[in-house]
């Protein structure tokens, strides 16, 4: 537990999003209307996600989600440790949480919990 699961990239077009980097690395790509948001997956983990943005940001570009068994537990070590909860755990439909944080030194990632299968 704790590896890198899922990556967010901006771009300002799905479409060129696509040909860039399927013609340069293979990944395939699923776009989610509902979410404006384009899954893409590589031959290798992780895989992540493209999110939809009118300008490219300068800073905090690029998300990485840390997987983890408890995001109640890390957001609370976070917290301890004087890292920042920028978004508290979030539900991602039925596929699990989320939560974004700040460290101290002011790097932006995520966490990531899936839901537990039976």
């Amino acid at each position: 537990m704790h590896a890198i699961g899922h990556i967010e990239i901006p771009t300002t077009d799905f479409k060129a999003a696509k040909k860039f980097y399927g013609k340069l690395f293979g990944w395939k790509f699923e776009e989610v209307p509902d979410w404006n948001y384009m899954l893409f997956t590589t031959p290798l983990k992780p895989h992540g996600g493209f999110y939809q943005v009118k300008k490219m940001p300068k800073k905090h570009t690029v998300l990485l989600y840390i997987e983890t068994n408890s995001i109640d537990k890390k957001l609370k070590e976070i917290k301890k440790a004087k890292g920042k909860i920028l978004v508290p755990k979030s539900s991602i439909g039925k596929s699990g949480w989320w939560a974004k944080f700040e460290t101290p030194d002011g790097c932006h990632l995520a966490l990531w919990e899936s839901v537990k299968k039976k």
